[in-house]
């Protein structure tokens, strides 16, 4: 890729580098005949698939549209035994999926799905290559409800996933990474809980889907306001146990949900994934950085680059060395042909209004605040989120606060998506298997003591 576009890859917001990179390389890898086959199943087909599914014996199965992999949606399977696969169609009903997450030059296995006499999805069979066929019956042990709630002038929207048993739950509210996230993005690091007994409320970023306003423009604070705005409205519901709401979220949200806990005093807990406890600013240089090295940029243009993000975030938190800024973005210029678009040419441009209120953000002061338990994961791999130097943060700030109860775990082999990891930059990210398993255990442990009823931990289904 030029270093342009490697750069543009790498500067679309905090901790979001990896889905242009990604999309770039799956577009590479697909085959003529496998875009044929997607146009012949349409998109608007895909949510009859959606839904869960119990394997024979024990297990379950998650299908649904997801967008992280390629940046676009597709029909995607989440395994409770971590495994994640994206579902390529070849024929009506029948998919193959590739040996990683989505890798489609390569079959691994193939699907097929069973209707009944009035067309409904009632099962499929998995059938990996050279082995024996596994089936799945469809489940209807969830039930989900569109909902709108208000977020000061705003009305925000999305879809709370229930146990389709009677009776009050207990609650988690899934907060968003950056970038425009629907409702659902971040479900598949949360459903296994639903059928432990647990709802949970994805709803859309503003301006995204449904919902009103403009996530490019807000600011953390804003972004916190409408997680409280989420957990209210819960809080009205007759079938939620008000008690007993909590927040998990990926990513950016490691800095919005400590301020979303801290104004609403009776959020239950806190369950953060692969969220930085340094300013902004500091964990982009680290994934730039990082990145570019892995796609083979050189080291002099890598350290030209980073230098002038650094004279950027100078400029944006003081208002001085305009001068030196602009000396060093014209010779990268030079280099490149042409600026990137994430450094301003003028002083008084919109993205540094965008830098101070985001980028300059330090979490370390509300940490201070937070009295809400806390689950804090990293992983171990991360290329963006360094994890001893966030975890350490973290720690750090809690512990001087005064926090009784948190509890910080660094996940080996987990890159920052909790997927099980050789390197952990972007580019493998698509042909990785899935979720390391101790993502999923290492929550369930968790809150088994701390919310009523949850069950026992379940053995790994592997």
């Amino acid at each position: 890729m030029p270093l342009k576009l490697q750069w543009q890859a790498l500067t679309r917001g905090p901790m979001r580098a990896g889905a242009l990179l990604a999309a770039s390389f799956l577009a590479i890898v697909i085959t003529i005949a496998v875009l044929q086959a997607v146009r012949r199943v349409e998109a608007k087909r895909l949510p009859i698939y959606e839904g869960v599914y119990q394997w024979q014996g024990n297990g379950f199965l998650y299908l649904q549209q997801w967008s992280e992999l390629t940046g676009k949606d597709q029909l995607v399977a989440f395994d409770e035994s971590g495994a994640v696969r994206a579902l390529y169609p070849t024929d009506k009903d029948r998919f193959f999926t590739g040996p990683g997450a989505a890798v489609a030059t390569a079959v691994e296995s193939r699907v097929e799905f069973r209707r009944d006499t009035k067309g409904r999805v009632t099962s499929l069979t998995w059938r990996r290559e050279g082995g024996d066929p596994r089936t799945a019956r469809r489940m209807e042990i969830e039930s989900r409800e569109e909902v709108r709630f208000p977020s000061g002038k705003l009305q925000l929207a999305g879809t709370l996933t229930a146990p389709a048993t009677g009776g009050k739950h207990p609650a988690i509210i899934l907060v968003h990474g950056s970038g425009p996230e629907t409702r659902d993005h971040i479900l598949p690091f949360a459903r296994f809980l639903v059928r432990r007994g647990m709802a949970v409320l994805g709803y859309d970023k503003r301006g995204v889907g449904a919902s009103m306003g403009d996530w490019k423009t807000a600011s953390f604070s804003e972004l916190a306001d409408d997680v409280v705005a989420a957990f209210d409205y819960l809080t009205t519901r007759g079938d939620i146990d008000r008690t007993q709401i909590g927040l998990l979220g990926l990513s950016q949200a490691g800095w919005i949900m400590p301020l979303a806990a801290v104004r609403g005093k009776d959020i239950a807990f806190l369950i953060s994934v692969s969220g930085a406890g340094v300013p902004a600013e500091e964990t982009t240089i680290d994934h730039a950085q990082r990145e570019m090295t892995a796609s083979g940029m050189k080291p002099d243009a890598v350290d030209a680059i980073i230098a002038l993000m650094k004279l950027q975030y100078d400029f944006a938190r003081t208002g001085k060395g305009w001068e030196r800024y602009a000396a060093a973005r014209h010779q990268l210029a030079s280099r490149m042909g042409a600026a990137p678009d994430t450094f301003p040419g003028t002083p008084d441009h919109p993205q540094f209004q965008i830098i101070r209120q985001s980028y300059l953000y330090d979490p370390a002061p509300t940490l201070r605040q937070l009295r809400t338990p806390v689950l804090a994961l990293f992983g171990a791999l991360d290329n963006n989120i360094l994890p001893e130097k966030n975890r350490d943060a973290w720690d750090s700030a809690l512990r001087s606060g005064g926090h009784r109860d948190y509890t910080l775990r660094i996940l080996g082999s987990a890159n920052h998506e909790m997927f099980e990891a050789k390197v952990g930059n972007n580019k493998e990210m698509v042909s990785l298997p899935g979720f390391v398993p101790a993502y999923f255990e290492a929550i369930e442990e968790w809150l088994a003591p701390r919310i009523r009823g949850f069950p026992r931990p379940e053995p790994p289904n592997r």
